[in-house]
């Protein structure tokens, strides 16, 4: 979060299997909120789900017009997403994870720099999942 300057971030961790990623930390305003729900996300559902199923990094400037969008989590501890970066955490293939930071600070975009530095969190990630 403080690399990019984004207002909360989470990481999820694949279920064995890897069908299923899994919130297992989450910093930011309603990050209290978003643990009790105990999220869990199916790959391929979500920008989450999304970047963990195809391996690939997304900034998104405008989360609410993207369809691949899954509001139900912000709905429902009442958050606002208005962008968002997401990588995915593979190795060789294989879904261990994925990070995500939500809200460029200042109501700018994501941008290409950003998304470099999430893009090697991840690939450093690798090495401890």
């Amino acid at each position: 979060m403080e690399k990019v300057d984004a207002e909360a971030g989470s990481v999820f961790s694949a279920r064995l299997g890897g069908r299923e990623l899994e919130l297992a930390v989450a910093r930011g305003p309603r990050a209290k909120e978003l643990l009790a729900l105990r999220v869990a996300v199916p790959v391929g559902v979500g920008i989450v789900g999304f970047c963990a199923q195809e391996d690939v990094c997304l900034a998104i400037s405008d989360a609410e017009k993207d369809p691949r969008f899954h509001r139900a989590v912000s709905d429902a501890i009442g958050y606002e997403t208005r962008s968002l970066l997401c990588a995915p955490i593979a190795q060789k293939g294989q879904v261990l994870g994925a990070l995500e930071v939500l809200n460029k600070r200042g109501g700018r975009p994501f941008d290409a720099a950003d998304l470099a530095v999430l893009s090697y969190l991840a690939h450093q990630a690798t090495m401890v999942l």
